[in-house]
């Protein structure tokens, strides 16, 4: 990574380059695409996941939901913040504030995320094969809502205390995405090394081990007790897992297990240019999400098709003003006939 300025008669303009080799009007208009499709599909997901009572009322779609409100935020404040960024190669607003907030919600909505998928792969276990544990509200409440609830609001308020510490007067660079801040607190050795653990290390065990015993838990019952409906009850809740969790195998995981082997004394050097290019891909955990979940819908063609007849029937049945008005005289005929 480097800094270098570009000078004239009355400005300098600072252009920083990150080591990718991808312009950045090329990653406005990649993340551009991938922005508004995601966004219309996350509304999608979202409309049937709430206003379906089936759906709604499913266990395992209540950490779904809550994912997706996520992405819509991430979607609606960061992406188009990092887009500015990269059209304009300046910060949207030059503050400080702004750049604290900036930061804030980018720690707490992709930590979080990573948590809740975390959390689903060990609470699938529950739903599938310990569902005694959820079987009253009050049980629902300690094993099912509250962990819910506890995950969200450790991001807002952790990230919320230690996002303005600021003690060591880090500078903000006003042409870098979040401008280049980050709290004097992972100055701390023992801090760095439990946020490491915490939101990287421990999610990333949840979710490759708790989706890959999950899928071994059910063909070994399976087999053991010959239960079809068993099986063909839970299906879903177990696709609706792999699917999410493909897709932080395959973006999530590779970096915290290079992170990782880093840590324990492979070189740096090592899966360098990897390590840059995964950070600017971490953005499709986002993008993708919603469609993972949409491929879990039930009957999703018989509902999309149900959406266009609809709004096609609207258009048909439509009578415009102008084709009502020259409907009156012939109903005013008729009536003094």
């Amino acid at each position: 990574m480097s800094i270098s300025n570009i000078s004239s008669s009355n400005t300098i303009k600072f252009v920083f380059d990150d080591g990718i080799a991808i312009p950045y009007i090329a990653r406005f208009w990649i993340f551009l695409i991938s922005n508004i499709l995601s966004f219309i599909c996350c509304l999608f997901v979202l409309y049937h996941f709430l206003f379906d009572s089936n759906l709604r009322r499913g266990l395992h779609n209540h950490v779904m939901i809550i994912i997706l409100i996520i992405c819509l935020i991430w979607e609606l404040t960061d992406v188009p913040w990092t887009m500015y960024v990269a059209l304009y190669e300046v910060v949207w607003i030059q503050t400080p504030t702004f750049c604290m907030i900036w930061k804030f919600l980018d720690s707490t909505l992709y930590t979080t995320i990573a948590k809740l998928v975390g959390w689903a792969s060990v609470e699938r276990h529950i739903l599938i094969f310990h569902d005694q544990w959820v079987s009253t509200k009050k049980k629902r409440f300690f094993i099912h809502y509250l962990p819910l609830t506890f995950i969200v609001l450790y991001g807002v308020v952790v990230y919320g205390t230690i996002t303005p510490m600021n003690d060591c007067n880090r500078p903000f660079y006003y042409f870098i995405p979040f401008c280049a801040y980050y709290s004097c607190v992972y100055d701390s050795v023992a801090f760095s090394l439990y946020e490491y653990i915490t939101s990287g290390v421990l999610c990333s065990v949840l979710i490759g081990f708790g989706s890959t015993l999950l899928v071994l838990r059910v063909i070994l019952q399976k087999r053991r007790l010959q239960q079809q409906i068993q099986w063909r009850k839970h299906r879903k809740m177990i696709l609706q897992l792999l699917s999410v969790t493909s897709l932080f195998f395959v973006l999530y995981l590779p970096p915290i297990i290079l992170a990782t082997a880093q840590k324990l004394g492979l070189p740096s050097y090592v899966g360098a240019q990897y390590a840059l290019y995964s950070q600017l891909f971490a953005y499709y955990i986002v993008f993708l999400f919603p469609f993972t979940c949409l491929s879990t819908i039930p009957q999703l063609g018989t509902r999309i098709k149900n959406i266009f007849r609809c709004r096609w029937r609207q258009q048909t049945n439509a009578i415009h003003p102008e084709q009502w008005a020259s409907r009156v005289p012939v109903v005013t005929r008729m009536n003094k006939q």
